[in-house]
């Protein structure tokens, strides 16, 4: 067998190259593909549920060693519509917000003030409630009430990959890593630009876990928020979980 010279070698060489970068596009094209079927299909499931039902934790990460700790619950009904989300510091801080066929409400423990937004201009129940709940109230709802545009990791979710699969307890679960950024509704304005990893049961497709890392991360410190979801879809909700009185001052 002849050996290629030295002219010949780089010619081969530059083959080999050539179709390991066009397998590796292949692969990445392929992979985005499929990312956004698995995110199509999770937006369709979320938009067809009858009911939905949460508990969950958020864990925020940040400086160079500090951590808060959050649980919340989610219940929410197509027809009659309810909504009810509850969420707790471990300080005993608490913020709720809960809805009807009228209106929707929050109540805010530290300031005990209940605001009320009645039908049609309800979606402001949501406006701060981002701030409020470490971002928890803008991650089911944003799917749930797709056409609200409400502000979450999901409604600007751009350049999607799927990473492989990997177990969350005992549920398999896709892994999916994007960017995404909230926008001011008047000017369009992108703010809070970050990294969104999600894992997405690959059974129910419903989302069990979201970390977000923002862009801007300083050096030495950490800035992570990891929300974790224990859901339940279409199981059997009452009238009364979605009411709630908030307590005396």
């Amino acid at each position: 067998m002849s050996v290629p010279n030295h002219a010949g070698r780089r010619f081969f060489l530059r083959g080999l190259f050539a179709a390991a970068l066009g397998a590796a596009t292949l692969l990445s094209s392929l992979g985005l593909r499929a990312a956004d079927d698995v995110l199509a299909r999770v937006r369709d499931v979320y938009a067809t549920l009858q009911t939905y039902g949460d508990s969950g934790t958020v864990v925020v990460d940040y400086g160079t060693g500090s951590r808060d700790r959050y649980t919340f619950a989610t219940a929410i009904a197509r027809a009659p519509r309810g909504f009810y989300f509850d969420f707790r510091k471990d300080n005993g801080d608490r913020y709720v917000i809960w809805g009807d066929p009228d209106a929707y409400h929050t109540w805010w423990k530290t300031t005990g003030v209940q605001e009320d937004y009645p039908n049609p201009n309800n979606v402001g129940a949501f406006g701060t409630a981002g701030a409020q709940t470490a971002g928890a109230a803008m991650k089911i709802p944003t799917l749930w009430y797709a056409k609200a545009n409400l502000q979450g990791p999901f409604t600007n979710l751009a350049d999607v990959a799927l990473e492989g699969e990997e177990q969350i307890g005992d549920r398999n679960c896709y892994r999916l890593k994007g960017k995404t950024a909230d926008a001011y509704g008047a000017t369009g304005r992108r703010v809070n630009a970050r990294t969104v990893t999600v894992w997405v049961d690959t059974e129910s497709l419903l989302i069990r876990r979201i970390v977000e890392v923002p862009d801007n991360v300083l050096p030495g410190h950490v800035d992570r928020t990891t929300t974790t979801f224990e859901p339940t879809a279409n199981g059997a909700l009452d009238a009364g979980q979605f009411r709630f009185k908030p307590p005396e001052p």
